[in-house]
């Protein structure tokens, strides 16, 4: 089999394990897809505050480093493929885990940081290229949209080649398809707009 193949599945096993279920769990005793929504960052911070959303972010990081590690071993190499592709699987297997009926995240966490441990350039240049989107425009799917678009054509600028190219265009579809519903609310205008980082402290407060 496809040594590339085998990473991207091994990605996915790791990338289906949604922290945001244990901590939702732990913090207040409901399975998280009974009503709380979206198991991510941004949505258990703005539920149960900062802290917690800080948790869930570090458990999606952690996850995603220990299948770009196993990809790495699997394939090892200076082009760090195998870093590559077990990151997309994390990102599919935290975007749609088989185990909790294909509703899962929307994959920032694992992309970005599979992206940084590829390559630091691409890696920061798209994450720090999504902030600065936040902070202007006041959305984060717009963010997001700016991770999914940079992520490939830094990766094209730079010369990476054209598999790592492919590899972060295909993971950039996928964070686009998962904020697609945002986007929907963004041109209806409904989406929440505002300071993500006062509302993210003045939530943090209310629930201390």
């Amino acid at each position: 089999m496809d040594m590339r193949l085998i990473c991207i599945a091994l990605g996915y096993l790791y990338g289906s394990f949604l922290t945001a279920d244990l901590v939702v769990r732990a913090k207040t005793g409901k399975l998280r897809w009974d009503s709380f929504g979206n198991p991510g960052t941004a949505n258990v911070a703005s539920r149960l505050g900062t802290r917690y959303g800080i948790i869930v972010l570090c458990g999606d990081i952690l996850k995603t480093v220990l299948a770009c590690i196993c990809g790495l071993l699997l394939l090892p190499g200076p082009e760090r493929l195998g870093v590559l592709y077990a990151g997309f699987g994390a990102v599919i297997g935290h975007c749609w885990p088989a185990w909790k009926g294909f509703r899962g995240g929307k994959g920032i966490a694992c992309a970005g940081t599979a992206a940084v441990l590829f390559s630091p350039a691409i890696g920061l240049g798209a994450l720090i290229g999504g902030a600065a989107a936040v902070l202007v425009s006041g959305y984060l799917a717009i963010g997001s949209a700016a991770i999914a678009v940079l992520l490939p054509a830094l990766a094209l600028l730079s010369g990476g080649g054209m598999q790592p190219t492919a590899v972060l265009a295909a993971a950039g579809i996928v964070l686009l398809l998962r904020h697609r519903k945002n986007f929907i609310q963004i041109a209806n205008g409904m989406e929440h707009r505002g300071h993500f980082f006062i509302f993210l402290k003045n939530k943090s407060d209310r629930t201390s």
